[in-house]
């Protein structure tokens, strides 16, 4: 897909999402909880954010993607999660797995390799908790660091730009990104959806940094731009 083709196709997708408003699922810790459903509301998708419950896990049935971040499953493994992503696979239902560690606890590995065998079609890694990941053989767009600032997929590689630094005050903020990015894979491949749900984000922390005075009024901000941010202006962003 040349640059051009790659940036019209991620303008589309954001304006897909607002249209089609998806059924996301994020199993996300409880402190992220407010604001990725704020976050998701505010790009249009339906957004259910939830624990590790076997109830919470049946809803992922009904769900158009589901976002998994590690550290609401590391205190509460259970075989039903390796369970459930087997059937989001079969299903076809795209998913993300966001390799988070819950504070300074490892990363099991015989965890990480269960899930990633249920072939996500969106992964988060930070290099400083996992050295030498390298994803072989996944079939899924790759998105390193904190703040999502790079994502390869087939052997390309898009660098997008970090957004405003008042991103840091807002807790929720990394999970809502990948809901975003769960959102548009509802609609578009992999790597588009990835782009976008970053530069989604990205572009819309630096409008509402314009607008605030401090962490509240940008909080609030924030989501008002996911919500007037167009899609052609994503893709314009991102510098394709």
């Amino acid at each position: 897909m040349s640059h051009s083709s790659l940036a019209l196709t991620i303008g589309f997708a954001a304006e897909a999402v607002r249209e089609e408003g998806p059924r996301v699922q994020c199993v996300a810790p409880r402190a992220a909880t407010p604001f990725v459903a704020d976050a998701l509301h505010g790009a249009g998708a339906r957004p259910l954010v939830t624990g590790t419950s076997p109830d919470a896990l049946d809803a992922a049935r009904g769900a158009q993607a589901v976002v998994l971040d590690l550290a609401a499953l590391t205190a509460e493994w259970n075989d039903a999660i390796v369970a459930t992503t087997a059937r989001l696979a079969s299903d076809g239902t795209p998913w993300v797995l966001d390799l988070t560690r819950l504070g300074d606890l490892p990363l099991h590995t015989e965890r990480v390799d269960a899930l990633l065998a249920n072939r996500p079609a969106i992964v988060r890694v930070n290099p400083d908790e996992i050295s030498g990941f390298g994803a072989p053989e996944l079939d899924a767009a790759i998105v390193w660091g904190d703040s999502a600032e790079r994502v390869t997929f087939g052997g390309r590689e898009v660098k997008v730009p970090l957004g405003s630094a008042m991103l840091a005050q807002i807790p929720g903020v990394r999970t809502a990104v990948s809901g975003l990015m769960g959102a548009c894979a509802v609609v578009t491949g992999r790597l588009e959806a990835a782009l976008a749900g970053a530069a989604w984000l990205a572009l819309a922390s630096e409008q509402a940094e314009e607008q605030s005075r401090g962490p509240a009024s940008f909080r609030t901000a924030l989501v008002d731009a996911l919500w007037t941010v167009r899609g052609d202006e994503i893709a314009e962003y991102l510098n394709l």
